[in-house]
């Protein structure tokens, strides 16, 4: 099984869409997917109209003073044989990093909740909250590997320094081995880009560089992404001719190859 936080602490940059429809075109290949969704604002919940099953909330497991065994929500199939599954949040994610900082091995947590769930999924991709907290600690502390999207927008460029940091301090102190950057997916961009646009990109080009951070791909802004979403569908099942489908196609291919 292969897990992937796709993190950026700065809101807005296309990080729910961007698990969604990765995880759809990964289940598309025949894969079997689990989506977790971390950000209390629940919008990958929301997105996939799905809700809890019975028994522990995510918030609940998280925060429980025993193991106590969520049950992840099927969302779709694929003709391929794969699936889409997701582990939804409710409102009282809201305030799980407060409860977190008072129990012992508080970044630990979400690696004892989903640890039932190995062998389930060939791909787990975590959509993590729009902030540097326990929560995101815990995703960072679990994963193998992580996806960065960003926006062609002076403040990604401080946002990912700060991240960077973060990352290097969990590989310190919180795991054996450190994370693997997969690189960064460029979001929301205008077509076509603006002068200050492809500035930004010519310094994010260095940093890439710098930081052996790849630029993976470029989601154009588009209604096609919002639709799809708007009828709880991915992008590949519901305008699977787009342009935007084939990206997160190519995404997903280079997550596969990374096993």
């Amino acid at each position: 099984m292969t897990s992937t936080a796709v993190v950026n602490q700065k809101g807005g940059v296309g990080k729910t869409k961007l698990t969604i429809n990765v995880g759809g075109a990964l289940a598309e290949t025949g894969a079997r997917v689990l989506l977790v969704d971390l950000d209390p604002s629940g919008y990958l919940t929301d997105a996939l109209k799905v809700a809890p099953a019975d028994g522990f909330t995510l918030a609940e497991a998280l925060t429980s003073s025993r193991r106590a065994r969520v049950e992840p929500v099927r969302h779709s199939t694929t003709g391929a044989g794969g699936v889409l599954d997701v582990l939804p949040n409710t409102a009282a994610m809201l305030t799980v990093a407060r409860e977190l900082d008072k129990l012992r091995g508080r970044e630990q947590r979400l690696a004892r909740v989903l640890a039932p769930l190995d062998g389930d999924y060939d791909q787990v991709l975590i959509d993590c909250p729009p902030t540097l907290d326990v929560v995101t600690d815990n995703a960072l502390t679990y994963v193998q590997r992580v996806l960065i999207p960003v926006q062609a927008e002076d403040t990604t460029l401080k946002a990912l320094q700060l991240l960077l940091a973060q990352i290097a301090a969990v590989d310190e102190f919180l795991r054996t081995d450190p994370l693997v950057l997969h690189g960064m997916v460029v979001s929301l961009l205008r077509r076509p880009a603006s002068v200050y646009a492809r500035s930004v990109l010519a310094d994010l080009d260095r940093l890439a560089e710098q930081a052996g951070l790849p630029i993976l791909g470029t989601v154009p802004l588009s209604v096609v992404v919002t639709e799809a979403a708007r009828h709880g569908r991915t992008v590949v099942d519901y305008a699977p001719t787009s342009h935007h489908a084939e990206v997160y196609r190519a995404l997903a291919q280079t997550l596969e190859t990374a096993r």
